[in-house]
């Protein structure tokens, strides 16, 4: 692969982007490698991902795995595994620094992939990395994982005798009726006022298990995204988008719009809602909204 094709791909150039925005900071180690191995290793990594609700991605070979740094044997912090030789190394400044130990060691293998959170990163730059392949490998994956199973196809009742003249319903009105019966619309949940009275004696607070506030998640910098950070966490806190995502107004399960070639902004915003209002408090990647 070309070197020029290989910037091409990684979305590292402002022609990929908009005219006035700044582009994602351009790894050398990571152009070097997408010249040297093109997309040989992504396809690799992609037969190991591995999707966890709620759509979290990770890097095991088996379901089961649970990843150890290869040289000390620790399994807690940032693990890392090369994208050249799949060893696993570990990133607990500033105790341990086996992944860069590692990479320092080995030209070429500086590129390596984080086995919890599925995100690139570069040893030797210290430092996240984008690749739009590997990350639209990533986001197609997870949203394959959270799509609704299709509902079975049941055998079709045996169509209905005509109706007699006498009972004043014609023959055409009955196939309409049956047409309509086999159309399923999704709704939101909307309680009346049984619902609402029942909630309000049976309902318990949601506190936050540390004792913080709901929605405090950090985003991770995919490499000069800051300022798009600023605007998604001012988004995510606005309330009447909150409410709006939060009480099921946009369903991306159930979105009829979205396809691999058309992404929906909506069901990207409706999954960042959710990722970030579920409690969990490790740092999340937007990676979505660089596409």
């Amino acid at each position: 692969m070309s070197a020029s094709r290989s910037s091409s791909s990684t979305a590292t150039t402002a022609s990929n982007h908009h005219q006035g925005v700044a582009a994602p900071w351009a790894c050398p180690h990571l152009s070097d490698y997408r010249e040297k191995h093109g997309l040989n290793g992504f396809r690799v990594l992609a037969r190991c991902l591995r999707i966890r609700p709620p759509g979290r991605a990770s890097i095991r070979r088996d379901p089961k795995e649970v990843p150890h740094c290869d040289s000390c044997g620790a399994d807690v912090g940032r693990l890392y595994a090369c994208l050249i030789c799949a060893t696993v190394s570990c990133w607990r400044p500033p105790d341990s620094w086996h992944a860069c130990v590692h990479a320092q060691a080995r030209p070429g293998h500086e590129i390596a992939v984080d086995v919890d959170r599925a995100e690139l990163f570069c040893c030797i730059c210290r430092d996240q990395v984008y690749d739009r392949d590997f990350d639209t490998t990533v986001v197609l994956a997870q949203k394959a994982a959270t799509e609704l199973p299709k509902p079975l196809s049941l055998p079709s009742p045996p169509p209905p005798q005509p109706p007699h003249p006498a009972n004043g319903i014609r023959p055409e009105r009955v196939t309409t009726l049956r047409k309509r019966q086999k159309v399923v619309d999704y709704r939101p949940w909307m309680p009346d006022s049984r619902e609402r009275a029942l909630m309000g004696r049976g309902s318990v607070p949601l506190n936050a298990q540390d004792g913080g506030v709901w929605g405090l998640r950090g985003l991770n910098n995919l490499g000069n995204t800051c300022f798009m950070n600023s605007v998604l966490q001012a988004l995510l806190h606005t309330p009447p988008l909150r409410n709006y995502f939060l009480s099921d107004r946009h369903n991306n399960h159930a979105c009829r719009r979205k396809t691999v070639a058309r992404p929906c902004l909506a069901c990207d915003l409706d999954a960042i809602f959710s990722a970030v209002f579920s409690g969990n408090r490790v740092p999340y990647s937007p990676a979505r909204f660089l596409h």
